[in-house]
């Protein structure tokens, strides 16, 4: 009777097991339990299938799962976090491939910021506040990244009314990379006067009639030559400055940047953003390049940056990415609204030559300013000459900006193996490229479809912080929509991408350029946890809700560097 009872209890056993013992063999194969699994969501994955899924499991900073809710039962063990997304929708971290973080971040705190204002009004009464707060004789700087096509009165201030809002203090006002206006007392404060010769290219505006300065330091060598003699951060100041404006850009779902390092970031400086990965400061992966200064021989310079870099520590947080964005001096052709094109000298030539020899024998990357086709062919020139004598196999080259590109340099970037990264500098200043370029070529700038049709990798980005607003959120809008800041359509709809290809070029086109694609920009089992919560869902809003788009939590390996609304308890010190 025992017998026969206990062989009842098993079999009643072996059957209630019949349903379940696919779940008991995965549980088994479990390696280890997940330390996050985000539940209940819109999980963009930008997989080869484009699929959305439910939830996701990560485990020491990489992402181990991706699929529905019950398949997460497998990870969840007694010290998993989890967080119910409420049905929000989760992106890839969004990668910036061509950017100015750290020179930003350097100054963050001591400078003001326009990019999102929406009246000039309001801007000048953000000078007038820091008047009232800084001591007098204090530098108030406006760094750039706004255009006046976004104010509702649609032109720019005076140098009265800088003077009226802040009499005692000198004002600096960026105006992309064209121009600065400066207030009577910078005039003062730098001694410039009516009499003061212009720097080399550049200009101090005077009026017409009267001969009196306009406060408009035009061109680029007049406003670095003021830019250049303001007090800036020490290190300690910039160090907070840094970890401000990386939190800013975390706020905006961003996680990594390919940042490019010019004249005012120093080895000191990498030096203190390698110390932030140790301290646990820095919030975004920061792949870098470095340039060549104004002064001396690049070559040389290059060759003493790659002996720099023996004495950092570098990371998926950070890393030398390559060079960029001028590799010799005269083969860069200066900013969106340049109209002339240039013609490279044979010397400035041998130099770049020289700086892509040097970084073919290294295997090194080079990320080239290029912001029209005329430079870009002559630059391909020299890099095809090369590399049929030494392969660059080994490098991943980009083509910055390049926003007049034509179907033949496209051909001939794909024929060389490289990308093009685009940036949304075309936000601000589209309404002037109208008068500068024509209605034909500015309708077809950048040629987006054209570059994505050609099977080329493409990477975006802002150019931020001077020369460009540094929302990824806008940029995604504007290589959506094709439309200014102002909401004037402008790019021509057939060259405009859908909501998934741009996003796609803000996560796994920008990863490319720093030979990443297989490690990020994707929500896939085995990559980077990089992930961004919305508080919208990217791919249902109406397109002028997407520029609102921010992120409610953004994680970067797994680690969570920022949070809010409902997810605020989750933020880390």
């Amino acid at each position: 009777m025992k017998s026969s009872v206990k062989l009842f209890v098993l079999a009643a056993m072996l059957a209630s097991c019949v349903g379940h013992e696919t779940e008991f063999a995965r549980s088994l194969s479990a390696p280890r339990f997940a330390d996050w699994i985000l539940l209940n969501g819109k999980i963009v994955t930008l997989d080869a299938s484009s699929a959305v899924k439910e939830a996701v499991a990560v485990k020491e900073g990489v992402i181990v799962a991706v699929g529905t809710d019950g398949e997460m039962r497998r990870w969840n063990g007694p010290h998993t976090r989890q967080i119910n997304l409420g049905g929000r929708t989760v992106i890839p971290g969004l990668i910036d491939s061509h950017i100015h973080a750290t020179v930003a971040g350097l100054n963050w705190d001591s400078e003001l910021h326009w990019q999102s204002l929406r009246t000039l009004a309001a801007g000048l009464q953000q000078i007038a506040a820091a008047s009232k707060e800084k001591p007098a004789g204090t530098w108030i700087v406006v760094a750039g990244g706004w255009m006046s096509t976004q104010f509702a009165e649609r032109r720019l201030p005076t140098r009265a009314e800088l003077d009226a809002a802040a009499p005692e203090h000198p004002v600096y006002l960026q105006i992309l990379g064209q121009a600065a206006l400066l207030n009577s007392a910078a005039l003062k404060a730098l001694g410039i006067t009516r009499e003061s010769p212009d720097p080399p290219e550049g200009q101090f505006e005077r009026d017409a009639k009267s001969g009196e300065l306009t406060g408009y330091a035009l061109g680029a060598g007049a406003w670095e030559y003021v830019y250049d003699k303001i007090p800036h951060a020490t290190l300690d100041t910039a160090r907070q400055g840094l970890r401000n404006c990386f939190r800013e850009l975390n706020r905006l779902g961003l996680t990594s940047i390919g940042d490019l390092h010019t004249d005012s970031v120093s080895f000191v400086h990498r030096r203190l953003l390698n110390d932030m990965v140790r301290t646990g400061e820095l919030t975004v992966r920061v792949n870098f390049y470095i340039a060549p200064n104004e002064a001396g021989d690049e070559l040389e310079q290059l060759s003493r940056g790659i002996e720099e870099m023996k004495h950092l520590n570098q990371s998926d947080l950070f890393r030398f990415a390559g060079f960029g964005e001028v590799l010799a001096r005269g083969t860069g052709d200066g900013d969106v609204a340049s109209l002339k094109g240039i013609t490279i000298s044979a010397a400035a030539k041998d130099k770049f030559r020289q700086a892509v020899e040097f970084a073919a024998k290294g295997g090194y990357s080079f990320h080239l300013h290029a912001t029209q086709d005329n430079t870009a062919r002559q630059l391909l020139d020299v890099i095809e000459s090369v590399n049929r004598e030494m392969p660059l196999s080994r490098s991943r080259i980009g083509f910055a900006h390049l926003e007049d590109a034509t179907p033949e340099t496209i051909e001939r970037i794909k024929k060389l193996g490289a990308g093009i990264a685009v940036q949304s500098r075309l936000l601000l200043t589209a309404e002037s490229s109208l008068e500068l370029w024509g209605e034909q070529k500015t309708r077809n700038a950048p040629p987006l479809r054209t570059m994505l049709a050609a099977g080329i990798p493409l990477g975006a980005g802002t150019d931020a912080f001077r020369t460009g607003n540094y929302s990824p959120m806008l940029a995604l809008w504007w290589l959506v929509t094709g439309k200014s800041i102002a909401g004037t359509a402008i790019r021509d709809p057939k060259q405009n991408l859908t909501r998934i290809e741009a996003l796609r070029a803000y996560t796994l086109g920008s990863a490319w350029f720093t030979g990443d694609e297989k490690k990020k920009g994707s929500v896939e089992t085995g990559k980077l946890a990089d992930l961004v919560v919305l508080n919208g869902d990217y791919l249902s809003v109406s397109e002028e809700r997407i520029p609102s788009l921010e992120s409610l939590l953004t994680m970067i390996g797994g680690r969570i560097v920022y949070a809010a609304g409902p997810f605020a308890r989750f933020q880390q010190p």
